[in-house]
């Protein structure tokens, strides 16, 4: 278990949590290993840089256009250390969103990986801010760092078109020793965008405060052994905020060794699965799919693994039983279990544990975590009836930025002063104290006056039928009537009408007939957002491009 936050930075609860595991491994990249002492040198450093050579100062804000990587990580710390807001932001992202989000936020300075920056080049000149570039060689040695800075006088021409920038290596080569911001927890961290797959995606405001206490809370669901010897793979985005919060800060503080991940590769990943003690897995549906069907994924190394989560979207019981039949053959103590959580909540904020889970419920609330359902009036439902998940603690975020707004923009706040985010997620609780998750608010669709909710059919159609991968329901139109149309993706082509007779008639069985879908559309792959979700917006105007 991990200390208490008190008012402490980011920065500082890092290092308190970590001063008693001795010099242990933090990073590593390549196969090399950064312990705390160089972690912690490379944070000061930097840290110096963004303060005395661009005289960065406490409230100010600086763009992280970055993957996943030692730099990104350092960089978080290093900012946070003297105050600064990070803006974390997609790397995959448009110039256009680029510069929109720096003019909107007015960031003063972005940092890039060198393989992105003649694409971005002329929107960071039109934004006239510094720009500081990063490079694979700036962690590596050996024979992968003399490949890599071979690639790297390619791109370092290119990335020359940038009028104001300069190397993450000379950076820190310059200053030591910053002064710090010390005791400030309840000041604003990051801004993390949300996912946006409803409309046009919110700036989220987070403290240090409301991250470190995720970590608090997440300390109780388990730890590192043999701190900086177990290691976990950190694929998932800090720019996300269940890779910021969880994956990375988090295992940090709990003494694990991460090793960042720029992008998901199933092959790369088991590969590393096998050359280290891996105690912790932690990703989207998606990605575990993906490892379950990677050649390798099985064998003696998953005995290690004691945790893992996963979050982003949706995940059928049938897959999490196949998934989890791995790790019983190995007698590994890890599960993969549901769970829920969004940025405004700094991640998860509701699991299945190992010692306390139910199939099918996204589980119970995280320590000191309070989670209702509410009617349209604020008003708690009972046990059974669905309505808007409410979350409320001390890990909830302070707003929505939006210009000449107050902190509290997105926030409820109830006759006794607490601070509720409604979530616009649809769930219920049962009477054994579980969470159900129904769907998003937003997708319900209302047929002959009942309300059908579609995270429902999807949910049960994948747990109930295994032939299906992925599936999504929207609404159709026949005869000008709404009506329920079905997308889905199978693990193995088959007769397509046997498998819409069996799809109907599950539903048939398990919902009204307003909720059985009329058309039923197979596609080889359903598409996904950004963040790695079915995207059911792309979905919906197929729809309507096919309808017209």
């Amino acid at each position: 278990m991990l200390p208490q936050t008190h008012n402490y930075n980011c920065y500082e609860y890092l290092e308190i949590c970590t001063s008693g595991y001795g010099n242990h491994f933090m990073l590593q990249h390549f196969g090399i290993r950064y312990t705390r002492k160089d972690v912690f040198r490379d944070i000061d450093r930097l840290s110096a840089y963004f303060q005395r050579e661009l005289k960065l100062k406490k409230g100010d804000v600086y763009t992280v256009f970055m993957p996943t990587t030692v730099q990104s990580v350092i960089a978080f710390y290093a900012l946070n250390k003297i105050g600064v807001i990070v803006h974390f932001l997609h790397p995959l992202m448009s110039s256009v969103y680029l510069e929109e989000n720096v003019r909107a936020l007015g960031s003063k300075g972005i940092m890039v990986l060198d393989v992105f920056a003649k694409k971005h080049a002329d929107a960071i000149n039109r934004c006239g801010v510094p720009c500081l570039i990063c490079s694979s060689s700036d962690y590596s040695s050996g024979l992968k760092g003399i490949a890599c800075k071979a690639g790297e006088r390619i791109i370092k021409i290119t990335s020359s078109a940038i009028t104001e920038s300069s190397s993450y290596r000379r950076a820190l080569r310059l200053h030591s020793s910053p002064a710090t911001e010390k005791n400030n927890g309840n000041d604003i961290a990051v801004y993390l965008n949300g996912g946006g797959t409803t409309g046009k995606s919110k700036t989220i405001m987070l403290t240090s405060k409301s991250i470190n206490e995720l970590a608090y809370k997440a300390s109780f669901l388990g730890e590192i052994h043999q701190k900086g010897e177990e290691a976990l793979i950190a694929v998932l985005p800090l720019f996300h905020c269940f890779g910021l919060c969880l994956s990375m800060h988090t295992v940090l503080c709990l003494g694990a060794r991460v090793i960042p991940m720029m992008q998901f590769n199933a092959k790369s990943f088991v590969n590393l699965m096998k050359k280290n003690r891996i105690a912790g897995i932690m990703g989207i549906p998606l990605m575990f799919r993906k490892l379950m069907d990677e050649k390798g994924f099985d064998g003696p190394h998953l005995k290690s693994v004691r945790l893992m989560f996963c979050g982003g979207d949706d995940i059928s019981d049938s897959f999490l039983d196949e998934f989890n039949s791995y790790f019983e053959k190995w007698e590994a103590a890890g599960r993969l279990r549901q769970g829920y959580g969004l940025t405004e909540t700094a991640s998860v904020c509701c699991t299945n544990t190992n010692e306390d889970y139910k199939k099918g419920t996204i589980g119970k609330p995280l320590k000191d975590i309070l989670v209702e359902i509410h009617d349209e009036n604020h008003r708690i439902l009972p046990d059974g009836e669905i309505g808007e998940i409410a979350v409320s603690g001390s890990t909830v975020m302070e707003g929505y930025f939006v210009h000449g707004e107050s902190k509290n923009l997105g926030l409820y706040t109830d006759s006794q002063g607490r601070k509720w985010v409604m979530t616009g997620d649809l769930g219920f609780r049962d009477k054994d104290g579980y969470f159900h998750f129904s769907g998003r608010k937003k997708r319900v669709i209302i047929i002959a006056g009942y309300n059908i909710y579609p995270g429902d059919i999807e949910k049960k159609l994948t747990r109930l039928l295994p032939f299906i991968k992925e599936c999504c329901a929207v609404q159709g139109w026949q005869d000008e009537k709404p009506i329920i149309r079905l997308y889905v993706s199978v693990f193995r082509k088959g007769k397509e009408e046997e498998y819409k007779q069996n799809i109907q008639e599950t539903c048939r069985n398990n919902f009204s007939k307003y909720s059985v879908p009329k058309e039923i559309v197979f596609l080889d792959e359903l598409p996904h957002t950004k963040m790695m979700k079915v995207d059911f917006m792309k979905l919906t105007e197929k729809k309507e491009r096919d309808k017209n």
